[in-house]
Parts: C-alpha cells; sequence; structure tokens
C-alpha cells in the first residue's frame, strides 16, 4: 500500500500549479474587465483618424488634408524659444482611400497607423476625402473620379507642397485610382505608385467574379431600385466574401480577450468594417458592368470621358502589394499589374493575410507599411527638408508634357485640372451636368 506523502506532489509541483492558478485568475479578471470596458461602455468605441492635419482643400464633399509634421522641438536662444521643425521629403505623398470607405482605414489607432509611420519617417503625406455620397450623388460615376476628383487632388498636393512631382498611395480601389490616373492621364507629375490590394484582373477574384457572373443580367434592374449601394450592404458582402473569418476572428477575440492590445485593434478593424459608406449608383453601375464583368481594366479598353485609359501609359516606378489569403483581391487578380505596366522599376510582393490585415494588420507595420516608406524614400529621394511654416505656393505646378505620349486625341490645353479648374469655380464636385452624364451613361451602356 503506497504511503499518503508518495502520492502528495513536490514542492516544484506546487509551485507551478500555484503559478498557472494565478495566470489564470489574471487572464479571468483582464478579460472581464476588457470586455466591460471596451463591450459595455459606449463611450469606448474607438475614434479613428485622429493624426493631427490641417484642409489645404474643400470642395463640396471633396477635401484634401496635409498631416501636420511630428511635434518639433524646441531650444533657447537668450529669452527666446525656437521651434525646430521636423524635416520632409520635398517630394509629397498623396493617399487615395477606397470607395465606401472612409480615410480612416489608413489612420486606425494612435499606435498602428500607416499615415503617422510615412509621416514619422519624413514624407510629406497627404489624405483625399471623398466624402459620404447621398441621394445627391446617385450620378456621380467614375468618370467624376478619373476626371475630375483624383486630379483635382493631385493638382491641390501639388500646389499645397509647392513641389512639382509627388507619390500616390492607394488600398484596393484606391490604388485602383492610381492607376487610372496615370494610365489616362499619362501624369508625369506622379513620380512613383504603389498599390495594396489592388485587383487588375477580375476574372480572378473568386466568388467575386462568380457573383458578377450571376449577376450581369439583373444588375440594371438592382441598381436602379436601390439607389446608391448601402454602407451596410456592402459590409454585409465583405463579410459574406470573407467566408469562415467572419465567424473564427470572434473565437479568436475570446481566446485574447485578457490582451488589451489585441481587442483595442480588434475593435478598430470591427468598427472599419461595420462603417462602411454608400457607393454611389452610377459609379457602382459602371464599375461592375466595365471593370468587374467587362474586365475592361485588363484588356485597356475602358474610356473616360473623350480619353482612353491604357495601363501600358504608366511608366513611373511601381511597388504592388497582395495578400497571401485575400478572398476579395485575390493574388492571381493583383500580380498581372507587373505585366501590364511599361515602368522598368516595378516589384509585385505577396505578404500573409487577406483583404484587410494586408493594410491594417498586426503584421502590416514590418511587412507592408515600413517597405512602403523605405521604397519611397530611395525614390523620392532620402534627403529631407525643413518643413515650411504654413506658406503654400499658389504657382501652379506643370502639367504632363504634351508629347507624343499624351494620349490619343490630347490637346495642350487639356490636360488634368485645365478644364476642370473653370468648373470647380462655378459647381459642386459633379465632372458634367447630369443631363449630359445621363447621355454618356446610356453611351457607355451601349459599348
Amino acid at each position: 500500500m503506497m504511503s499518503p506523502h508518495m502520492l502528495a506532489p513536490d514542492h516544484d509541483t506546487m509551485r507551478r500549479l500555484r503559478s498557472a492558478a494565478r495566470h489564470a485568475a489574471d487572464r479571468t479578471v483582464l478579460s472581464l474587465v476588457n470586455l466591460a470596458v471596451y463591450y459595455g461602455d459606449a463611450t469606448a468605441k474607438p475614434v479613428m483618424g485622429t493624426a493631427p492635419r490641417e484642409t489645404v482643400f474643400t470642395r463640396g464633399k471633396l477635401s484634401v488634408h496635409r498631416l501636420q509634421g511630428p511635434a518639433s522641438d524646441e531650444y533657447e536662444l537668450g529669452n527666446a524659444v525656437h521651434p525646430i521643425e521636423a524635416a520632409r521629403i520635398p517630394v509629397p505623398v498623396l493617399v487615395i482611400p477606397p470607395l465606401m470607405v472612409r480615410p480612416y482605414v489608413y489612420d486606425l489607432r494612435p499606435e498602428h497607423s500607416m499615415l503617422r509611420t510615412m509621416r514619422n519617417a519624413g514624407l510629406d503625406v497627404f489624405v483625399v476625402d471623398f466624402g459620404v455620397p447621398d441621394r445627391s450623388d446617385e450620378n456621380v460615376s467614375l468618370d467624376d473620379y478619373v476626371l475630375d476628383y483624383v486630379p483635382t487632388a493631385i493638382d491641390q498636393t501639388l500646389r499645397a507642397s509647392g513641389a512639382q512631382q509627388l507619390a500616390v498611395v492607394g488600398y484596393c480601389m484606391g490604388g485602383i485610382f492610381g492607376l487610372l490616373h496615370v494610365g489616362t492621364w499619362q501624369d508625369e507629375r506622379v513620380r512613383a505608385l504603389v498599390t495594396i490590394g489592388s485587383p487588375v484582373n477580375f476574372d480572378k477574384m473568386g466568388i467575386v467574379t462568380l457573383a458578377a457572373r450571376l449577376g450581369a443580367p439583373s444588375i440594371d434592374h438592382i441598381i436602379d431600385a436601390i439607389g446608391n449601394v448601402p454602407g451596410s450592404l456592402s459590409s454585409l458582402a465583405f463579410k459574406l466574401i470573407s467566408g469562415h473569418r467572419t465567424i473564427t476572428r470572434y473565437a479568436d477575440l475570446a481566446a485574447n480577450l485578457h490582451d488589451e492590445d489585441y481587442v483595442r485593434a480588434f475593435n478598430a478593424i470591427n468598427t472599419w468594417v461595420n462603417d462602411m459608406i454608400p457607393y454611389p449608383k452610377e459609379a457602382f453601375r459602371q464599375m461592375f458592368k466595365e471593370v468587374v464583368h467587362g474586365n475592361k481594366l485588363l484588356t485597356n479598353q475602358l474610356v473616360f470621358g473623350d480619353r482612353p485609359c491604357d495601363l501600358r501609359n504608366i511608366r513611373c516606378p511601381l511597388l504592388a502589394f497582395a495578400g497571401e489569403s485575400d478572398s476579395v483581391a485575390t493574388p492571381s487578380s493583383t500580380r498581372e499589374i507587373v505585366d501590364l505596366v511599361a515602368s522598368t522599376d516595378k516589384r509585385f510582393v505577396s505578404v500573409p493575410g487577406g483583404h484587410v490585415a494586408v493594410v491594417a494588420g498586426g503584421h502590416a507595420p514590418e511587412l507592408v507599411w515600413a517597405p512602403t516608406v523605405n521604397w519611397l524614400c530611395d525614390r523620392l529621394g532620402t534627403h529631407a527638408e525643413p518643413a515650411s511654416s504654413g506658406a503654400m505656393s499658389t504657382q501652379r505646378p506643370p502639367a504632363p508634357s504634351t508629347s507624343s505620349a499624351q494620349p490619343h486625341g490630347a490637346r495642350a490645353g487639356n490636360k488634368p485640372g485645365a478644364a476642370r479648374s473653370a468648373r470647380a469655380a462655378s459647381r459642386a464636385p459633379r465632372a458634367t451636368p447630369p443631363s449630359d452624364r445621363r447621355a454618356n451613361q446610356r453611351k457607355r451602356s451601349a459599348r
């Protein structure tokens, strides 16, 4: 018969058991605290897009913001205190958000912000905000974005910075807008282009391609019935495309509820995904029929106004990222971008993660943001100049060259910003009157 002393755990075993019990108790307490703070208190709702900025341009719903530099140091000389302004690389970077998504996608939290990362590296960062579409914007089409909004944002970025060139960075549709701009305008002022999760071959988007084929016959009736596509509908579609991750992510949250950083990150992304904004009716119709179902971006058959868009017009350095497990912009739908452009300096990078993680996930800072900053600094010039005191150049930067590289039918006066400047003085951000736009839409439907 065994002695009771032989059944008793030894000292080391007891110490390990007590340590495990304390650890489990701590995790439980922290989980309860985080649950109460972040999900029981409405005041704990995350506030995104808090990087300090100034608005350098606004017209209707369109605005352009410039991030303020990092907090400056000061030194005393006699009785005077002099600020030491943070240096900036003189070539600015314009960041374009996707449609349906607010610009804060690039600035989710102070400690997890792509915009702040770029700014802190010495880049002069500008951000476009297309505003929140309402019923008055139902007739806004992709033509408005390509012929007016994006070129105007570029014009105003160069005006505010006093620079002659800039880089363009965009996630998802924001990256596509960069491609469409340079492909349509051959704008030599765009010195470098970065796309993140931006597809170019819409026949390789998996479930999105299948849904487009099934919905094509009735899409006009659906769009005419609902008008602008509600943000809640876009959010639901995004979750359905994400598949099992929509459910398993909550299991991951429960397992990590004790970790406040994890909870804050989850909360920020969850708020973003559930805070999508309406998609203008005619822009969605054009995007669905011409870009997604027609795949005309891949075949260089898109036409905006009287301007063809040809990705072979893109000759500036290009850096393209894709998420290895992205179910929206699949790697196979994005990788062909390097074959379509005429750039000699071009690179495609596949990183772990899905459509959200590639731009805002926990590994985005080291896998996407830092490589983007290093790549841009190498191509924009690593010499940073002291930030200006706030005075902005009013001299219009030179428009793209009028050499034989111009699009077919281009004229010297028909450059980005030339015709739009006159329009901007008399109206809000629509590129053409609604009657003319409806005629253009009928022409597109006939193509």
